[in-house]
């Protein structure tokens, strides 16, 4: 399981990542919160610790956006501010749990196994580019609100695109996930599913490209697809 820890106090930085580690979980830890956003649009952390009042950023403002942005990772906000008033702020914007410092180490590590237990009963988060917007859980999606209409395959295709967010994806690669490893599929089926892609796209937007990469594989190119 990974946790963002997102602390400017080395001391106590290290002493959770430590801590956490030894508990078999893996902890990145950023001292400043310039990099959080695009690290939660990466989807690789299953629970956030986050600090208040960092160098560069209000904490509160980070935790409102990665709500926005329909991010349903837990957080921890973990902070000095420890009156009531600072408690409800940080619940309005979106926290899950509230820990004032100074804290007890143990109730830390209880707080974070209660989030870590709760993002794995959660729901996968919809996937945003800029204008794109994708929702696993109801396989749809939609580019600046219009409806894109598509097949179960062309949508799985595109949300591997969407998830490699502008990399090349190999063909062996979009067909494993369309139609499975065991399938015996031919590069042309593949081809057609891009282009049913490609006309979902054509009925809203032109500028979506599903861009084939001789010798490689496909990749979601455009403007409008801007992650941050």
């Amino acid at each position: 399981m990974n946790v963002l820890l997102v602390e400017d106090d080395v001391g106590i930085g290290r002493a959770i990542c430590q801590g956490l580690r030894a508990r078999g979980l893996r902890v990145q830890w950023e001292r400043v919160g310039k990099n959080v956003r695009s690290l939660v649009n990466e989807g690789a952390f299953n629970t956030i610790i986050l600090d208040l009042l960092l160098p560069d950023s209000d904490g509160l403002d980070l935790c409102a956006d990665i709500r926005a942005a329909e991010h349903g990772v837990p957080i921890l906000v973990l902070t000095a501010r420890a009156d009531l008033d600072d408690r409800l702020d940080g619940f309005s914007a979106g926290a899950d749990d509230y820990l004032a410092k100074p804290f007890a180490f143990q109730e830390l590590v209880a707080r974070v196994q209660a989030l870590l237990k709760r993002d794995r009963q959660r729901k996968a988060d919809p996937i945003r580019l800029g204008r794109l917007r994708l929702d696993p859980n109801a396989a749809c999606a939609t580019w600046a609100g219009e409806p894109l209409e598509m097949g179960r395959r062309a949508f799985t295709m595109l949300r591997a695109l969407a998830a490699a967010r502008g990399e090349v994806i190999s063909r062996d690669t979009l067909i494993d996930e369309i139609w499975g490893s065991d399938a015996v599929i031919t590069d042309n089926a593949l081809d057609a599913c891009a282009s049913s892609l490609r006309r979902a796209f054509g009925e809203v937007t032109n500028d979506v490209q599903i861009e084939a990469v001789r010798g490689q594989g496909f990749a979601l190119r455009g403007t409008g697809l801007d992650a941050a």
